[in-house]
């Protein structure tokens, strides 16, 4: 039988539906409807729901609604708070527990994971900072600008964003992602190699770890892995260890034994 020459492709899934492309995992034909677009690559609709495929999602849900390391921060703090206030209560200081206690609200309600205490958490420290000032002069301005610029950073922070269920953008999800997930192994190798120059020991773990993570490297995998970079500074550091101490350390520490120290 003679071949079938310029029949169009059909949907694998909808086959009454021309074929607009395939998937880029199984090469399935899909159609306009089955198409979908997964951090900028083209999987059919069985594809694109798999765990390795939309990793991202998965770490997404991983960290929704949970609590993250900022809001139990900010829970302890807020019950040192309500200790604080209730001295100053003692004290005769009325504004000062006004204020404390003002805090020690919005910090339980962002502990609790209520949405509003987000922006209420940024602005505590400017409302207590000015009644601060108003009583100690401007000097307790630089405290409070302190306590706003840490504020700040926990709000925009993409795994408080997700405790919050606040939409996380996918460039800021991935970067997590990469931060927490992707080959741990060469981070842990890079920490090794910048120790070995305290202690020596950690040289050769240094090698031997980023040796490891550089071989786990792959970016074409589902979900890729990566940090290649850091696994081979974790090699090089090791090595610098190893011969930082046989002709510096060694050699200095021998000389001071020796009584010739500059010698």
């Amino acid at each position: 039988m003679a071949p079938m020459v310029g029949v169009t492709p059909h949907c694998a899934v909808h086959p009454e539906e021309e074929a607009d492309a395939t998937c880029q995992r199984c090469g399935s034909f899909v159609c306009g409807v089955c198409a979908t677009w997964v951090m900028s690559v083209l999987y059919c609709a069985d594809c694109a729901v798999r765990p390795e495929v939309n990793y991202l999602e998965v770490f997404r849900q991983r960290f929704w609604g949970k609590r993250d390391a900022n809001a139990w921060v900010v829970g302890i703090v807020s019950l040192a708070l309500v200790a604080g206030a209730a001295f100053a209560i003692s004290a005769g200081e009325w504004l000062a527990a006004a204020v404390l206690l003002g805090a020690a609200v919005v910090g339980g309600c962002f502990f609790l994971g209520q949405r509003w205490a987000r922006t209420a958490l940024v602005l505590t420290p400017i409302v207590a900072g000015l009644a601060a000032a108003s009583v100690h002069g401007p000097g307790a301005l630089v405290l409070s600008f302190l306590m706003f610029v840490s504020a700040l950073q926990t709000f925009l922070d993409a795994r408080n964003r997700l405790f919050f269920r606040v939409e996380v953008s996918e460039k800021d999800l991935s970067r997590l992602w990469d931060l927490r997930v992707n080959n741990p192994l060469a981070r842990n190798a890079l920490s090794l190699g910048v120790t070995s120059f305290i202690i020596p020991v950690f040289a050769p773990f240094a090698v031997l770890v980023g040796a490891l993570a550089l071989r786990k490297v792959d970016l074409n995998a589902r979900p890729p892995i990566g940090r290649k970079g850091q696994a081979m500074a974790a090699i090089a550091l090791g090595v610098g260890a190893v011969v930082f101490w046989v002709l510096v350390v060694i050699p200095y520490l021998q000389r001071l034994t020796n009584g010739r120290l500059f010698l």
